[in-house]
């Protein structure tokens, strides 16, 4: 009941936006949006700065990093959450101007169709002036200075807004989510990103670790005097709480993305669909080869009854092989990895966030590699050279030697903690350095 009234409130307030929008009233707007923004239970606190208001444009991982910062620090200002599909309808009625029902339907627009969008200066121009009254509006509304704050920079939907805030010397803060890429797609994304217009926007930038500082800087030069490197707050989340002394029997193969790691990608493709496999580049560059023989891997294993063995994809919309898969063998579909980590004692993991987690809560982690072009190794995260499998005899060979073995959790590997900080930064002082990119 309660998430009905929730989600009829909102709809509501997106009908009253859009009437705000055919009245071409940025001051309805403005008082709209200053009713629809929320705060979060978690982030309620008596002790907050009293001269400022962060507005997040929200983002569920961005949110969590918040309210970890928030709940060991009585620094932080006040936050506020402004839902992002109010400025999406925002952008989707500039850009469509279709009728109303076309527009509370609200589609995300594509990359190209905002870009074709973009290039019309007398639409652009259009659209950013009724962002800069409104933005002009909502600031009289409040007492205290406004701080924006966005957690990746291609989110082209919230670009108005930026240009709003600019337009009236209101701060936008880059709180870069992005921390997992391997090298050349680090290289690339330099190169040949389509989104680093939007850096002109941000005052302060922060980044998880150095190598994602290193390629904003690549990126935009100008960055360089606006970004620190302040960790991640969620390994807080990712550490086990407690020691657990147990027999390995628990085996998770954590479903990944065989496109993940090669530059060149064209965002929107779905791995998995045959339409999708045409491309020459795709061809040449994945890794089914590594995904479908740890699917054969675990096939073999289902046979031990001492062993559980679980698969975990995060949507139904994720890659998945179309080799069958023993009955025996669970697969959980949806949600994060958290729970299935806590779970696991092994992980096979490859190229994802969730693999990097497993290493943090100190399971043992088993990265296959098991292509014939070896020189694809290098689109490969920076895992340790221990915990890479090159045979897939010597990954099954390993997963029974740790069957029924009595292990203390959480494993102390001084090998994880290079990938670990390489990735999540140097948590000392996480909170503190959060605190004050907050509140400057």
């Amino acid at each position: 009941m309660k998430n009905k009234t929730k989600n009829l409130i909102s709809f509501i307030i997106q009908l009253l936006v859009y009437l705000s929008l055919r009245l071409n009233s940025p001051k309805l707007c403005a008082y709209l949006i200053k009713f629809s923004l929320s705060k979060n239970n978690n982030l309620k606190k008596k002790n907050v700065s009293k001269n400022k208001i962060v507005i997040l444009l929200y983002r569920s991982i961005g949110i969590r990093d918040i309210e970890i910062v928030s709940k060991l620090s009585n620094r932080i200002p006040e936050i506020l959450i402004l839902q992002r599909r109010i400025v999406r309808l925002i952008l989707v009625y500039f850009l469509y101007k279709k009728n109303i029902f076309f527009t509370l339907k609200n589609p995300k627009p594509s990359d190209e169709e905002f870009f074709n969008f973009n290039k019309n200066k007398i639409k652009r121009e259009e659209y950013e002036k009724f962002w800069t009254e409104t933005i002009f509006y909502l600031k009289s509304f409040y007492k205290k200075k406004l701080n924006f704050v966005t957690f990746a920079y291609y989110y082209f939907i919230e670009q108005g807004l930026y240009a709003g805030c600019k337009n009236n010397k209101i701060p936008v803060k880059l709180w870069n989510k992005e921390c997992f890429l391997s090298e050349p797609d680090i290289k690339h994304t330099i190169k040949f990103n389509k989104f680093k217009y939007a850096f002109k926007f941000f005052q302060k930038i922060s980044t998880y670790n150095n190598s994602m500082k290193k390629m904003l800087i690549g990126m935009d030069y100008s960055n360089k005097n606006k970004i620190s490197v302040n960790s991640c707050p969620r390994v807080f989340d990712f550490m086990s709480k407690k020691k657990e002394h147990k027999r390995v029997k628990n085996l998770l193969f954590l479903s990944f993305n065989p496109l993940q790691g090669f530059p060149g990608i064209e965002e929107g493709l779905v791995p998995g669909l045959k339409k999708d496999w045409h491309n020459e580049h795709i061809i040449k560059n994945n890794w089914i080869s590594s995904y479908n023989k740890v699917i054969k891997i675990l096939n073999e294993l289902a046979s031990y009854e001492d062993l559980n063995i679980t698969i975990k994809r995060k949507n139904f919309n994720t890659y998945f092989t179309d080799l069958k898969v023993d009955k025996r063998i669970k697969i959980v579909v949806g949600g994060t990895a958290e729970k299935s980590i806590n779970e696991a004692d092994i992980v096979i993991g490859l190229n994802s966030g969730s693999t990097i987690e497993a290493l943090v809560n100190g399971k043992y982690i088993m990265v296959p590699f098991f292509e014939k072009d070896k020189k694809l190794r290098k689109y490969l995260y920076k895992f340790d050279k221990s915990i890479i499998y090159n045979s897939e005899k010597k990954m099954k060979k390993s997963i029974l030697k740790l069957l029924n073995k009595k292990v203390s959790f959480p494993l102390n590997k001084k090998c994880y903690n290079k990938t670990i900080k390489y990735y999540y930064g140097n948590s000392k002082n996480v909170v503190q350095k959060y605190a004050n990119f907050l509140n400057s």
